[in-house]
């Protein structure tokens, strides 16, 4: 997949502001330079109908929002106004957007490791863009998955992430002696 089809998919987008599709494709551009090895035929897909919406407070108390399964795209103004490193922000939901499919964000699986892809996610984003907010996001779930990442192996955490398999986040617990 090239950098040149993913503008093209951006283009042919009618629900995205112009603004909206320049700012995904130089994150996209980011994220194809610093991780080339990352398959965006997925991501592409998903940006042909990807929708962006205001986010009700009701949904979520966070400044973002990817729903997989509508595949779209929230946000909070208010909190993007105030205290949030909004290309942090939507790098962060580029990755989800990455990531997913119609059943599932990138590791989770019935519920589980949730918050292990929410921190390996934060760990992704702070590598390509950093955060330059006074906040800092997911910074738990980060320490916590970057903890997991040295037991098994940032490698297999990465392919568990962009293939959506959290079989290899067990296999590698196992083939590092741990138990589950």
């Amino acid at each position: 997949m090239n950098m040149d089809t993913i503008k093209k998919t951006l283009e042919m987008n009618s629900d995205l502001s112009s603004g909206i599709k320049d700012n995904i494709f130089e994150l996209v551009n980011i994220l194809h330079s610093k991780l080339p090895e990352v398959d965006l035929t997925n991501l592409n897909n998903r940006l042909a109908t990807l929708k962006v919406k205001k986010l009700n407070k009701f949904m979520s108390n966070n400044a973002s929002m990817y729903d997989n399964i509508t595949n779209t795209l929230y946000f909070n103004n208010e909190k993007i106004n105030g205290e949030c490193d909004v290309r942090h922000m939507l790098m962060f939901e580029i990755l989800n957007i990455s990531s997913s499919t119609d059943t599932q964000k990138g590791f989770i699986k019935d519920g589980k490791f949730e918050a292990l892809n929410v921190g390996f996610t934060e760990i992704l984003t702070n590598f390509l863009v950093g955060n330059t907010s006074d906040t800092p996001c997911y910074e738990e779930q980060a320490i916590e998955t970057n903890l997991i990442s040295i037991i098994i192996g940032s490698d297999i955490m990465k392919q568990a992430y962009f293939t959506n398999n959290p079989d290899l986040i067990i296999k590698g617990f196992a083939d590092a002696g741990v138990q589950l």
